[in-house]
């Protein structure tokens, strides 16, 4: 295995990596619009994928004036200022995109050296994450790895058939779950045109008449573990504990933060006390709440204070379309089947992103060989 040093590619033009515009090439707040080019954030990036139609948008005139950080299709991006270390990549059909500067593309410019797609997995590689963590935490402020100390990085590059191979390997694993996530989506929005529909002629009632707002609880970072919360629709994650506050699925709402943002825990949890979690009065179920939450205008009712925060009386005000009676029994049911078949794809999602990240390792490091590597894909795939 050869170990190249970033900068050095970079250098010689193997590579490059380039972050977004600072100063006064930077858009202005009044240059963000509801449709335009998407500006790539960290908090645009989860589970190795971008988030391209919920990122902010910037006008023409800011795209215009931007002279770095434009990325194209096929581009690796890395979090690299306060949230450090998510790595995800651009798909082929990506649309035009500038990368804030809080992120920087990675992107091969010589492919019989370095293989766009195996440079994915190299930057996920426990070897160029442990270089992360350790340059991140050169500074007493924000965690933060500047574009010198990221070309400082090095990378691991066996021979490019070697480098195919794996990321045609590993590439398998990741497009599975990549039509998995495309799936969820699809039923998500199946059921939510359920909810719509069935509510258009239903009764105009406050939130008050068909849920209670609970607050969550502080609960800290020691105690914290992952555990099996599979979230749908607006993302987000919730805290775990060995004894959940909470022992059913259920919907959460952010309280502070992330105002009025929706949540869906698929099994037991503990929210957390910038939440609220949600108990159904017996006119609605958790799976009808979770979407007439979504449509209600619960991110605009921020409070005036210093940290903004959703007051629970002024929650229990907005009102929602609640479907007629006789509707809701077929509506929870179909709904409820549809929510435990996406946990379960959900669960298989975590199973083959399990096994790409064991095979990473082994693959790069030559411990596994093709063939074997090959048939525990097909085991899974």
């Amino acid at each position: 295995m050869t170990r190249k040093i970033v900068r050095d590619l970079v250098a010689q033009r193997v590579l490059l990596v380039e972050d977004g515009n600072h100063g006064e090439y930077r858009p202005r707040p009044g240059e963000f619009v509801d449709v335009g080019v998407p500006f790539i954030r960290a908090a645009d990036m989860s589970s190795g994928t971008i988030d391209f139609d919920g990122a902010g948008k910037i006008n023409a005139i800011a795209r215009d004036r931007i002279r770095k950080g434009i990325g194209k299709p096929g581009d690796v991006i890395l979090s690299h200022k306060g949230t450090v270390g998510r790595v995800a990549i651009a798909p082929m059909d990506s649309p035009d995109f500038v990368c804030s500067p809080q992120t920087t593309f990675w992107r091969s410019l010589d492919p019989t050296v370095l293989d766009q797609r195996y440079l994915r997995y190299a930057m996920r590689s426990p070897s160029f994450m442990r270089q992360l963590e350790v340059l991140k935490g050169q500074t007493d402020m924000a965690p933060y790895v500047s574009l010198t100390d990221q070309r400082s990085i090095e990378l691991e590059l066996p021979p490019i058939v070697t480098q195919q191979v794996v990321a045609e390997v590993l590439g398998a694993l990741d497009d599975k779950i990549a039509v998995n996530e495309r799936l969820c989506s699809l039923a998500d929005q199946l059921c939510a045109a359920q909810v719509q529909k069935a509510s258009v002629m239903g009764v105009r009632r406050q939130l008050r008449d068909v849920l209670t707002l609970h607050y969550g609880k502080a609960l800290p970072a020691s105690e914290r573990t992952p555990g099996d919360v599979v979230v749908y629709g607006s993302g987000g994650i919730t805290g775990m504990h060995s004894r959940p506050l909470v022992n059913r699925p259920g919907v959460i709402v952010g309280r502070k933060g992330t105002v009025g943002a929706i949540y869906w825990a698929s099994g037991p949890h503990f929210p957390i006390d910038t939440t609220y979690y949600v108990e159904p009065r017996e006119v609605a179920t958790d799976e009808i709440l979770y979407y007439l939450l979504r449509s209600a205008p619960l991110a605009e009712l921020n409070s005036d204070s210093a940290v903004p925060g959703l007051n629970r009386d002024e929650a229990y005000a907005c009102q929602v379309n609640l479907p007629e009676k006789d509707s809701l029994e077929t509506l929870s049911r179909n709904l409820r089947q549809r929510f435990s078949w996406m946990k379960l794809v959900h669960e298989e999602m975590k199973a083959l992103a399990v096994t790409r990240d064991e095979l990473l390792p082994l693959m790069m490091s030559g411990n596994v060989r093709v063939r074997e590597a090959e048939k525990i894909v097909e085991g899974v795939v």
